[in-house]
């Protein structure tokens, strides 16, 4: 044992921070040569370990979420869930001005002319001065979480705009109630992998979430294509083709959230958008060899519509203080959506108390590092939905930076299944006792809670 920490701390010997930042270059957020910082361990090595269980199945949630934790609610003119939504609601004109297409687009071209490109320079040089503070195993750190991040991220520039080669639609269609058929087409997506699914009917309510330009383009984070480029972008029809968006929800790993910033964050995050790429395609094909007519839509970057307001629409959640999907598991839920014309049965609303729980708590808001998230008491009309503000500069920034999904990590909600916090979420449905419940979060986990750390977390620690 001795002899082989020796040769470990030998092989470290070779690799300083000052070597590693010549390497570097000192140019970007990228690095470009490997660091082993550990010798090998012989041959015949298994791992195993908690570490090696992919992110978002370190923590099981049941498939289906007690009722106790929720309340059904109609549709109701002038919202979507819990949230107000008004007439003259601003629209969505093109997916291409997004904060992060911006970012990528600036930086693939290397371009910073313009409010984005300006926030884009100053992201890569506060980055680069925070990577010349790294010790060699957050330099290795990052390294892995890069190309883990990469790796997953690929799948959303092979699977952009045109690219995928969609099965034929079956001539011979299997007809079954509409009830009947939204059941086992939820199940069959639970098989391919998904947390919950749920179902909207895609109306007029809904046209102000839908883009007018869509993306042609998948998003890279740092990564480059050859060339200049250019989205030519395309348009988004509407009376739109389909009168269906079945929307697949699957939580993020939690203790890789909970790390809130930095590599292994970002991998936890960038795993499950590709996953969610997948499992979209899966369930197109399933529906498309039923005999109907189907599209994949994935958070690529190159969907349709914001698929936050799509998951309020299906029933999975509500609208949180951080602009994202909350629902009783917690605000670590990506998202996925496919569009169909199979006749189906739209779920209702969900209401598990959101609205006045964010309210009470803002623990999102302050433990932004960006501070992007409004502190305010109440939510405002704000482009004709009633909602809390949000930077989206900022926040794009702070992610350029360090990688960031501390306001899903710190939120309440975001916690294991088991008897306690089931207790927590059925404690915070009520006014009075979401106050309790923030109480009782602040007193075990913190005001500000201690980003978890990497080791017997991230897959590439031994």
């Amino acid at each position: 044992m001795k002899e082989q920490e020796q040769v470990q701390k030998d092989a470290s010997k070779g690799v300083s921070r000052r070597n590693f930042l010549k390497t570097l270059g000192v140019t970007g957020a990228a690095l470009s040569m490997p660091v082993t910082l550990l010798a090998a361990t012989g041959n015949n090595m298994d791992p195993g370990g908690f570490e090696t269980i992919k992110a978002n199945e370190q923590v099981k949630f049941r498939k289906e979420i007690p009722k106790i934790f929720y309340k059904r609610i109609p549709k109701t003119e002038g919202y979507i869930g819990t949230t107000q939504v008004t007439p003259d609601a601003v629209g969505f004109p093109d997916a291409r001005e997004h904060g992060f297409s911006q970012f990528f687009i600036h930086g693939a071209n290397k371009d910073y002319t313009g409010e984005w490109g300006q926030l884009l320079k100053e992201a890569q040089e506060e980055k680069k001065k925070l990577v010349a503070t790294f010790d060699e195993q957050q330099l290795e750190d990052m390294m892995w979480g890069d190309a883990i991040t990469q790796a997953s991220d690929n799948w959303h520039i092979n699977l952009e705009w045109g690219k995928w080669d969609p099965i034929a639609i079956n001539p011979n269609k299997l007809e079954l109630p509409p009830d009947v058929m939204s059941l086992k087409l939820k199940k069959v997506a639970k098989w391919f992998g998904v947390d919950q699914v749920g179902i909207c009917e895609i109306d007029e309510s809904l046209r102000p979430f839908f883009f007018k330009i869509g993306r042609t383009q998948g998003s890279l984070r740092g990564g480059q294509r050859e060339g200049v480029t250019v989205d030519p972008g395309r348009e988004v029809p509407w009376p739109y083709p389909y009168k269906y968006a079945i929307v697949l929800a699957k939580a993020e790993g939690t203790y890789g959230v909970k790390t809130l910033t930095g590599p292994l964050n970002n991998a936890t995050v960038a795993t499950e958008c590709g996953e969610d790429d997948i499992f979209p395609r899966q369930l197109e094909s399933v529906i498309r060899q039923l005999g109907y007519d189907a599209r994949a839509q994935s958070m690529n970057g190159t969907e349709d519509f914001n698929m936050v307001a799509m998951a309020v629409a299906a029933g999975l959640g509500e609208l949180g203080r951080n602009g994202q999907i909350v629902g009783p598991w917690g605000a670590h839920i990506r998202l996925s959506v496919v569009t169909t014309n199979v006749p189906l049965v739209a779920d209702d609303y969900m209401d598990f108390g959101l609205q006045e729980f964010c309210k009470t708590c803002k623990k999102c808001a302050e433990n932004c590092p960006a501070e992007a998230l409004s502190l305010e008491d109440e939510p405002s009309l704000i482009g004709g939905v009633m909602r809390y503000a949000f930077d989206n500069m900022k926040c794009t920034k702070q992610r350029t930076i360090t990688g960031c999904a501390s306001c899903a990590g710190v939120c309440p909600f975001t916690k294991p299944d088991n008897f306690i916090h089931s207790v927590g979420r059925v404690v915070g449905r009520n006014p009075l006792g979401a106050k309790v419940l923030k109480e009782m979060d602040d007193l075990f986990y913190g005001v500000n809670p201690t980003p978890r750390d990497l080791d017997g977390l991230a897959p590439w620690r031994i």
